[in-house]
């Protein structure tokens, strides 16, 4: 009996071994169709910040720039380097910042002047400042010229959502392509705006390339966001 144990044992381990050793295929699109990532990410969260709190400020709504200020200062944000893979034309420095919750909540101080109840919620969300933030996205500038394209090499884990978002400072045409090692287009954002955004689930960590390709005919500076 103890023999025969033993031997399915060792069996096991044998037939298990080239399981174990097997490499990922990492031939085709990396890209996984059917696993769809679950919750938002800071990545998303951010980008919803910046863009109500632009509404806000167009539109001079207060209630919306307190929303967003409240979801801004819900995540943390750290400063990255990421690599450019290609740059067409001469870069400039790159003079672009994130709307920060102060920021916002001081531009909802002057939209919302006089109104009590309103500076009610701005101090509310003020005293709320600590509260469950959310780690993770990574922040960047970035420079892409008149007519030009600008690209960054980012990694990617497999299995996870990848999320990417960038923006402008609305005074040109930007949109974005993302590649995978292999040259497949994985995601495109095309419009007439500045601020773009990719989400998708990689099959297996590699690299990808994040393309700002700019329509416009002058250059500008631009955040790269991802997580």
């Amino acid at each position: 009996m103890k023999l025969s144990i033993l031997l399915a044992t060792t069996a096991a381990i044998v037939l298990a071994g080239p399981v174990m050793a097997q490499e990922t295929d990492e031939t085709g699109t990396n890209f996984a169709e059917d696993q769809r990532g679950e919750g938002t990410t800071g990545v998303e969260q951010l980008a919803l910040s910046q863009e109500l709190y632009a509404y806000g400020v167009d539109a001079r709504d207060p209630l919306a720039v307190i929303v967003a200020a409240r979801i801004r200062q819900g995540v943390e944000v750290e400063e990255r380097e990421y690599e450019i893979a290609e740059q067409d034309g001469e870069a400039e420095e790159a003079e672009i910042e994130l709307a920060s919750a102060a920021d916002m909540l001081d531009e909802a101080r002057v939209l919302a002047r006089g109104d009590e109840a309103l500076a009610g919620l701005i101090e509310e969300v003020e005293a709320d400042a600590s509260r469950g933030r959310v780690g993770g996205p990574g922040r960047a500038s970035g420079w892409v010229g008149a007519r030009s394209t600008t690209t960054y090499n980012v990694t990617f884990r497999g299995g996870e959502r990848a999320a990417i978002w960038a923006n402008g400072p609305g005074r040109t045409d930007l949109d974005m392509y993302v590649y995978d090692q292999n040259g497949n287009l994985i995601c495109r954002h095309i419009d007439y705006s500045d601020s773009m955004s990719c989400y998708f689930t990689p099959r297996w960590t590699g690299n990808f390339q994040v393309q700002i390709r700019n329509l416009g005919n002058i250059g500008v500076s631009h955040n790269l966001v991802t997580n």
